[in-house]
């Protein structure tokens, strides 16, 4: 593999590894281990019933766990496209919910930023790596 080649796949990986570590410890902290008030909060928004309330927060855990493991196997662009799409789904419901986290430190909106702008430089480095010239 040539340098410039390489060093675009290594670019590649951080991203898809970092993508990948975020949203694992998103299903693992809040949600699986200590299940945080603002998780039930936003269940409880979406009419969730209380019986079933953890059970929901475990499952949407074990989701995130499940697609950020994803991304330390898999490098397509379909993958990006569907985090990219997730996270802006995501940050619209949390403002619809919790419009007063904006403005808040750690808010949804850097994390989310920051999170598809890796998906947004993984799509360009898979472009590069599919037209980079056969060694």
């Amino acid at each position: 593999m040539n340098s410039e080649k390489q060093t675009i796949q290594q670019i590649l990986t951080f991203c898809q590894w970092v993508i990948a570590s975020l949203w694992i410890y998103q299903g693992l902290i809040p949600k699986l281990i200590f299940q945080v008030p603002d998780e039930q909060y936003l269940w409880q928004q979406l009419n969730i019933a209380p019986s079933y309330m953890a059970w929901v927060i475990s499952l949407s855990g074990l989701a995130e766990i499940i697609f950020g493991s994803l991304f330390f196997w898999i490098q397509h662009k379909d993958l990006h496209w569907l985090n990219i799409i997730s996270l802006i789904g995501l940050l619209i419901l949390v403002l619809l919910i919790y419009p007063d986290k904006i403005y808040q430190a750690f808010n949804p909106v850097v994390m989310n930023i920051a999170l598809a702008s890796l998906s947004v430089i993984s799509l360009h480095c898979i472009q590069a790596l599919q037209h980079a010239k056969p060694e």
